[in-house]
């Protein structure tokens, strides 16, 4: 298990010799999990089964009765009101438990649920001691889901107040099984044979459909209150089925897809997280629709490590998408969409806005399955006004240096838990073969979209031969830029910004509110019917910001604003001239377009401005840890 940030500090030799020597410590990631694994591709999407299921649990509260009374006269309020009398449960864990047979519905009358029952539930002695006492520990194979370090582990800091207690974040199946409540307040897993090859679902709770019943998503909420890292975990539940309801006020997730072939997410909104909405890692056959996502510390969705479908395709078009992701709403969040290692993922008729990046993937962080990224597709969506900075509005104002309950977060406070370039409509770190069409990308003060290449050793790929493996084939076709779909004009900062990094990547056929789309590139990429471009690498100088960048942590007053790194700046509101799309030196570029640099030049320039970091970074940073 790592604790620490990798830092590339010799890399030089690597890129002059050939040989890989790195002093590493890579960016740690936000929590720990066991190592996933993908599904084998045989489910499939659940269907909704309506409000009339015969196989179903029916769970209220002490007011759903007045709620439903003050429902709008109609179809609607008559199930409800039926479906009140069969009400046996006061809570959604109590009735999950008791599901006898695969596709049962549990109705979800309206109401605010905590779970009290769960949340405040007492451990076993195993499950009190699982860091010294599991019969199936992970051990040093322990692994990471999400972005960067977060400070708070709440969840293991409950444990730890029982005498002797230990609580690992990173738990086997087997020992989830046993202990679903350890670190969430409802679990759904489906999985009953933990000991056996196959992750696939087989057991009863294979096809659970939970449902609000209310005319809103927010008539049925449930608050976790942080008292669990996720509020919703969705583990090997194949043919899984959330609907209609509000999730809230959790540390880590509000929701979480885990190694699950077949779920569908429709009509919910998450808010007020300490880190995602909506988390669906090492999953197929999935959708997320008709969601509300808002108030979220790194994104609101966050489909990582899609099943990696197309991880042989050497072509463009992908063979499949395993998870689509439509008509969503993600705004006010760090970012409204991402994904290290979000691989085979179509998303398309999304809003993404008012937050610090609309979209991001990225290959940046070890421990997901399925790096580097590869085969997503951003098409007809609307990402715009992705300005809002909550690195200086809560960040610097030590509102995040608060214990979590008393940040605000349901009244729209965001401590973000990862860096990224405020004012960026779409940012693809190190991808491949991704497209980014036909949206309409506007007011995005920076950028509207960045691409740049991400070293493998980053990711901890210390093969020479894989060093230039990211950044490569990436299509930016038809997109308006600066315009609304109405017709006005509201420029982005600069409509494209790359590092000048990669093979084959295109962009072309894009319209802007400037006229010719504005970018920072000091070479012509090329047709994508020529094969796009053909430059490694790239312009280093550009790349500088980011390995500073990358080197963020709330929780150290230093490395809020790492040395040399701009993107917490807020950039300004463009004029009808654009911005200079190029960071400090990199203005002007002495040497000529990238094509007649020597290569030798390129990579030491590119040596020597990793040693600087590296230097920067061995120099003056503590190891990071987390605060457990």
């Amino acid at each position: 298990m790592r604790n620490t940030r990798t830092l590339t500090a010799a890399l030089l030799g690597a890129l002059l010799g050939g040989l890989m020597t790195v002093g590493a410590a890579a960016p740690a990631s936000a929590h720990e999990e066991r190592p996933a694994v993908f599904p084998d591709g045989s489910g499939k999407r659940p269907t909704y089964l309506g409000l009339d299921n015969p196989r179903q649990r029916v769970v209220c509260k002490s007011d759903s009765a007045r709620r439903i009374q003050k429902m709008k006269p109609g179809r609607l309020k008559r199930t409800n009101q039926a479906l009140l009398e069969k009400c046996e449960f006061g809570s959604i864990q109590s009735a999950i438990n008791t599901i006898k047979k695969r596709n049962t519905s549990v109705y979800i009358l309206p109401g605010v649920y905590h779970e009290k029952k769960w949340a405040n539930q007492k451990r076993s002695s195993y499950c009190s001691h699982l860091a010294t006492e599991s019969d199936d520990p992970l051990g040093g194979l322990a692994t990471y889901i999400g972005s960067l370090s977060s400070p708070d582990t709440g969840a293991a800091a409950a444990a730890e107040d029982e005498p002797g207690g230990s609580d690992p974040i990173a738990l086997s199946y087997a020992d989830m099984l046993r202990c679903p409540h350890n670190l969430n307040l409802i679990s759904i897993l489906g999985d009953r044979t933990p000991d056996n090859d196959s992750i696939k679902c087989d057991s009863r709770f294979c096809g659970t459909q939970l449902v609000g019943t209310g005319r809103r998503m927010l008539d049925v909420v449930i608050d976790n209150r942080f008292k669990k890292l996720n509020a919703i975990r969705a583990d090997r539940a194949g043919g899984v089925l959330m609907r209609n309801f509000t999730v809230q006020q959790a540390e880590f997730n509000a929701v979480y897809v885990l190694e699950t072939d077949g779920f569908v997410i429709d009509r919910l909104t998450t808010r007020g997280n300490d880190e995602y909405g909506i988390l669906a890692f090492a999953s197929d056959h999935g959708l997320i629709q008709r969601t509300d996502n808002y108030f979220n510390g790194d994104s609101g969705i966050y489909p990582g490590s899609g099943s990696d479908l197309n991880a042989d395709n050497p072509d463009f078009e992908p063979t499949r998408y395993a998870i689509e992701i439509r008509h969503n709403k993600s705004h006010d969040n760090t970012l409204g969409y991402s994904g290290t290692a979000g691989n085979s993922i179509y998303a398309h008729h999304n809003k993404f806005y008012d937050n610090a990046t609309g979209i991001s993937t990225d290959s940046l962080f070890p421990g997901h399955p399925g790096l580097p990224q590869d085969h997503a597709r951003w098409s007809r969506n609307k990402i715009y006004s992705n300005n809002t900075n909550y690195y200086t509005e809560f960040v610097d104002k030590g509102v995040c240096d608060k214990p979590m309950p008393e940040r605000g977060y349901i009244d729209g406070t965001v401590c973000p838990v990862v860096p990224v370039p405020v004012g960026t409509g779409v940012l693809i770190a190190g991808g491949n073969f991704n497209s980014t069409d036909h949206n309409w990308i506007y007011d995005n003060w920076r950028y509207g979209t960045m691409q740049f290449w991400v070293p493998a050793p980053l990711r901890d790929e210390f093969d020479p031969s894989k060093l230039y493996d990211t950044s490569n084939y990436n299509h930016t076709v038809a997109n308006t830029m600066g315009i609304t779909p109405s017709g006005d004009v509201r420029h982005n900062g600069s409509d494209f910004w790359w590092d000048d990094q990669g093979l084959g990547n295109c962009w072309e056929d894009n319209v802007s509110s400037r006229g010719e789309p504005t970018d920072n590139f000091l070479v012509d990429p090329g047709p994508c019917a020529d094969g796009g471009s053909k430059v490694l690498p790239g312009a280093p100088v550009k790349d500088a910001g980011f390995l500073s960048c990358s080197q963020y942590d709330r929780a150290d007053p230093t490395w809020r604003h790492p040395p040399e790194c701009d993107w917490f700046d807020s950039p300004s509101k463009p004029t009808d001239e654009p911005a200079s799309p190029l960071p400090l030196s990199a203005t002007t570029d002495t040497a000529g377009p990238a094509t007649d640099r020597p290569v030798g030049a390129n990579l030491l320039t590119f040596g020597l401005g990793v040693l600087a970091l590296g230097g920067l970074a061995l120099g003056g940073r503590r190891v990071a840890t987390r605060g457990r």
